[in-house]
C-alpha cells in the first residue's frame, strides 16, 4: 500500500504503520501524524518532527495537546470518507 511506512518501535524493531493523515496546527506549526498499525484499526497520533532530511515521531505527553489532537481528529482527519466520532 502506498501510505505505509516502516518505523522503529520502542524496542528497536521495525513496525509497519499505515498513515491516515498529517495535519499541521496553524497556531503552533506542529505537524501531527495520524496512523494505525497494519494489523489494527486503532488510531494513534504522534508529533511529526524533521531533523535535516530525517523524519521521526515524538510522543504526545501533554494533556492539553491531547485535547487539541482529539479535536483535530474529529474535525480534520479523513478516515476513508468518514470523520472520526
Amino acid at each position: 500500500m502506498e501510505n505505509q511506512l516502516v518505523v522503529k518501535n520502542a524496542e528497536g524493531k521495525d513496525e509497519v504503520i499505515e498513515v491516515i493523515d498529517i495535519v499541521e496546527d496553524r497556531e503552533t506549526g506542529k505537524k501531527y501524524l495520524f496512523y494505525h498499525l497494519v494489523d489494527s484499526e486503532e488510531i494513534y497520533a504522534a508529533i511529526l518532527k524533521e531533523a535535516d532530511t530525517t523524519y521521526f515521531l515524538e510522543a504526545i505527553t501533554d494533556d492539553q495537546e491531547w485535547d487539541l489532537v482529539e479535536e483535530i481528529l474529529k474535525n480534520e482527519v479523513k478516515l476513508e470518507g468518514d470523520t472520526y466520532e
